[in-house]
């Protein structure tokens, strides 16, 4: 039996699909146009920035940068330390000052509480304590003048007074001649400054005067003088204890 072979019929293409060769594919001439826009912006960026822009830091200056605002950081810290300890000291200072002076004022009344009577009572001994006339109206009426046995500081105390409480008030110099011994044997009377003592009924004036080392001293000339220093007014000589 004989078989027949078919050739196998030519599948139909219209022509209008029918194509000799393969379409190339090519991007659109608009998005060629975008992108090298953008390089080139992009690089005129770039250009702009490397010769007009701020100089950009190499790693190490970036470190020494670093190091450096970590420094300041530091010694910012360390001086805000030292502020703030040396205002605590001063609140401290300031609270110990105020203190000090509340205590001391409160000393100061309490000595002005002790003082205040022994003045009245001092008045009262003056009103009553005898007043030689002889002595004239205004004279030194006692006097201690006490000096170590070997020598130093001379102390003293007088008592000046006027015959009438009454009188005008009295205004002049203390004068205080020290008559003594130095060490060597040699005799000297040594003059201290004028004191300024201001004299209604009575007075009395207290202090130490600086000799010269190993002064001995023997006996004072005690003087009340006019305020220009030129007249006596009364004048008296005592003799020094030692003590």
């Amino acid at each position: 039996m004989a078989l027949r072979i078919q050739a196998k019929r030519p599948v139909f293409k219209p022509a209008v699909y029918e194509s000799s060769r393969r379409r190339n594919r090519r991007l659109p001439g608009w998005l060629i146009l975008l992108l090298f826009g953008i390089v080139v912006g992009a690089s005129g960026v770039l250009f702009l920035q490397a010769s007009y822009g701020p100089k950009r830091l190499s790693a190490l200056e970036s470190q020494k940068l670093t190091d450096e605002l970590a420094s300041s950081s530091l010694e910012r810290q360390r001086l805000q330390t030292q502020l703030d300890d040396t205002t605590r000291s001063l609140e401290t200072e300031r609270t110990d000052n105020d203190r000090i002076t509340k205590a001391l004022t409160q000393d100061v009344v309490a000595l002005k509480s002790q003082v205040e009577p022994l003045n009245e009572q001092l008045k009262l001994f003056a009103q009553t304590l005898p007043y030689d006339s002889r002595l004239g109206p205004i004279a030194i009426t006692t006097a201690s003048f006490t000096q170590a046995k070997a020598g130093g500081k001379l102390a003293y105390l007088l008592l000046i007074m006027q015959e009438k409480a009454d009188r005008p008030e009295l205004k002049g110099l203390l004068d205080l001649a020290i008559e003594g011994r130095h060490a060597d044997g040699r005799i000297e009377t040594i003059t201290i400054s004028p004191i300024p003592v201001s004299l209604k009924h009575f007075l009395h004036v207290a202090g130490q005067a600086e000799l010269p080392d190993g002064f001995i001293a023997r006996r004072v000339t005690a003087r009340v003088l006019d305020a220009d220093g030129k007249r006596p007014i009364t004048w008296r000589i005592f003799t020094v204890q030692p003590r």
